[in-house]
């Protein structure tokens, strides 16, 4: 709730200062877009723990970031500036995200790596089975291909970036207009599936037990995080230009992959683990970063 529906609209109206006006001038289409493609993204939400649940990390996890970032970042090239495709910064582009796609997929070798020096063999997770193995590839395949619904939230909501810098604010700060009408869209798919689940598990009670306070302040705070990276990323995707959406989507993933593996390192998570795993994990930071400066340098490429 708190990052899908209070933080962003406390965020709109804490930058924007005639938020409504930006809306009420707003087309229904214009709105009716935002929300739409806000509430397809709903689906990858829940999509992607089920589909983790099935596959486990290995393929899982690397089917669905694969997916995320190459559907996100490549077909908004394809479908609303295809003429760049085959110029330097379309190339720039298309390289950088097949070289992000390896460093998750050797990341995620390093992550099934460590579980198995961590974990004793014997204990060792065996709940997916096979007959689960096309439910789980078809799940993790609606988690790819409805996540990137988020990035053309920014791209439809052209619309109400430019009543919002018409009316208020100026072009970085316009793109937080478009947020809480997408996310309301995922947050009535998430709430839907979570009464639902609280209803089915008859779990209702837990939500008032004693020390449940702590926990709806780290959600707080993990809102406040998750919506803020959000409202950021619009920020600085409408500053890369016509392809902000391509260049900003494969930078703002593949770097929050690579800060979450370098946290990792500074909290003991690979403490213990074999020099295998280590190098593996290392040679996968190093190929992130180096198809996100790819990506990045396809901002400054001349367009022939």
């Amino acid at each position: 709730m708190w990052t899908l529906l209070v933080v962003p609209w406390i965020i709109a109206f804490l930058t924007i200062p005639n938020l409504l006006g930006v809306y009420s001038e707003a087309s229904w289409g214009a709105l009716l877009w935002v929300f739409l493609f806000g509430f397809i993204w709903g689906f990858s939400a829940i999509a992607f723990g089920t589909g983790l649940d099935y596959l486990g990390l290995g393929l899982g996890y690397s089917l669905m970031m694969g997916l995320i970032i190459s559907v996100g970042a490549l077909l908004p090239l394809v479908t609303e500036h295809p003429e760049n495709i085959l110029k330097l910064n379309g190339l720039a582009i298309i390289a950088g995200v097949v070289i992000i796609i390896v460093g998750v997929m050797l990341n995620t070798w390093s992550a099934v790596m460590k579980e198995k020096d961590l974990v004793d063999s014997t204990t060792e997770d065996k709940h997916v089975e096979k007959k689960s193995l096309l439910k789980g590839l078809i799940i993790c395949v609606v988690a790819g291909v409805t996540a990137p619904a988020l990035n053309y939230v920014f791209i439809y909501g052209e619309q109400l970036r430019a009543t919002a810098e018409r009316l208020s604010v100026g072009e970085t700060l316009a793109s937080i207009s478009i947020w809480p009408i997408a996310l309301l869209g995922g947050f009535l798919v998430n709430i839907t599936y979570c009464t639902w689940l609280v209803n089915k598990n008859k779990v209702w009670g837990r939500y008032c037990e004693k020390g449940t306070c702590l926990y709806y302040l780290y959600t707080l705070v993990m809102g406040i995080f998750w919506a803020g990276s959000t409202a950021i990323y619009g920020m600085a995707a409408a500053n890369l230009g016509k392809l902000g959406p391509s260049i900003g989507w494969a930078i703002f993933l593949g770097t929050a992959i690579l800060w979450a593996n370098i946290l990792g390192i500074f909290t003991g998570e690979w403490k213990g683990v074999s020099k295998k795993a280590l190098w593996v994990m290392t040679a996968g930071l190093v190929v992130l970063l180096s198809g996100i400066c790819i990506v990045g340098w396809a901002k400054f490429l001349t367009i022939v």
